[in-house]
């Protein structure tokens, strides 16, 4: 299906300002003809899931409409793009109609609906019951909160828009007080949910946990796992929530168990594990610039009774390297691709199966966190 919906051409009309009572009919109006006029090709409506979107500004609402494009590409969907401006002063609602258009290499034209809907700080809260009204019944419904901002935080917004979906999508990269609003965020996962609930700075690391795994392998580096005392991590500016849960996914792997934790000068956060084998300790530092990702990670331990430390460092934006000093002295590399957030989110919205291993690492560092506060 996915060659068959690689688009050849994107020349979707733009959006029309639309009464809310009128939103089906006008978008009812896209379907009516079986043929298009310019090209005599059906016109195929397109649709596998409802996609809300919740983003707070027209800035936000800007760079999300030029990422709505790819993801229907991937995933056909009906979207519905909320903008709640607590900032503006309107006390009514606009909605906007649009059909983002596909022109394939057969000459078929595939259609995907997508609704805007702004709301003024006097109205966000019928926003629900607009969604509410507009969700193609029949279909799985994701929620992409799309705004640097840990969702539980808009209490009963939040709340009811999440009630109406299956899955939950959510960026901690950017938040402004992460430590603070992972607790708030992983406190409400722990509510439990039959909803899937992913986060997309948990899948950008999942290339250092690949090479992670391959590298402290018994098979190529016996006792490396067992014989760890430092893990030492540097990463870019907003990137401090991809290192905690990278942390977390390690400590829950092997059975760490936090000790405490402190804020260092630099800045930095030093924190002590405990395990049948000894006391690991880990050192997370901030970079004053750069790209909002993990930079670097230093492994300390013993592999077939000697000391080893592991380099493993971002080469680029998809390849990691590795230098065991110690053991071998070779350098290996892992590459992968690289994602934009679109792509994640289009990648995230079949999955609608509960990922377990992020759950309970989310909780391990929500235990972390809070020794620090």
């Amino acid at each position: 299906m996915e060659n068959a919906l690689t688009p050849t051409a994107d020349d979707s009309p733009a959006p029309q300002p639309v009464d809310l009572a009128a939103i089906e009919e006008e978008l009812a109006r896209f379907w009516h003809d079986s043929e298009a006029p310019e090209t005599g090709s059906p016109v195929t409506r397109a649709c596998m899931a409802n996609l809300v979107i919740f983003c707070r500004n027209t800035d936000e609402e800007r760079e999300i409409t030029q990422e709505i494009p790819s993801i229907v590409a991937s995933h056909p969907s009906r979207v519905l793009l909320l903008v709640a401006d607590v900032h503006s002063q309107s006390e009514g609602l606009e909605a906007f109609v649009r059909a983002h258009r596909r022109l394939t290499e057969e000459g078929q034209q595939i259609y995907s609906e997508h609704v805007t809907v702004r709301a003024g700080s006097a109205s966000i809260g019928r926003l629900p019951s607009i969604v509410r009204s507009l969700l193609l019944g029949d279909l799985a419904t994701t929620l992409w909160w799309a705004t640097p901002e840990a969702a539980p935080l808009h209490g009963t917004l939040f709340d009811e828009l999440a009630d109406l979906t299956d899955q939950v999508i959510y960026d901690s990269v950017a938040w402004t007080d992460p430590l603070r609003q992972l607790i708030v965020m992983a406190n409400w996962i722990e509510r439990g949910h039959t909803k899937s609930i992913a986060d997309l700075a948990w899948q950008r690391p999942r290339l250092w946990h690949r090479l992670l795994a391959q590298s402290l392998d018994p098979g190529y580096a016996p006792g490396a796992l067992e014989g760890m005392t430092e893990i030492h991590i540097e990463h870019g500016p907003h990137a401090l929530t991809q290192a905690w849960l990278l942390i977390g996914w390690v400590a829950l792997r092997l059975g760490w168990q936090p000790q405490g934790g402190r804020v260092m000068p630099g800045p930095e956060v030093h924190w002590q594990f405990a395990w049948p084998h000894g006391t690991p300790r880990v050192r997370i530092r901030r970079l004053e610039s750069g790209a909002a990702e993990i930079k670097l990670m230093r492994v300390v331990t013993r592999a077939a009774g000697h000391p080893v430390t592991f380099h493993f460092r971002a080469e680029s934006a998809s390849r990691l390297s590795v230098f065991a000093e110690g053991l071998a002295d070779r350098m290996l590399s892992l590459t992968g691709p690289v994602q934009s957030r679109a792509a994640m989110v289009a990648h995230q919205l079949p999955d609608l199966a509960h990922d377990r291993l992020f759950e309970q690492s989310m909780a391990l560092a929500r235990t972390m966190a809070e020794a620090m506060l």
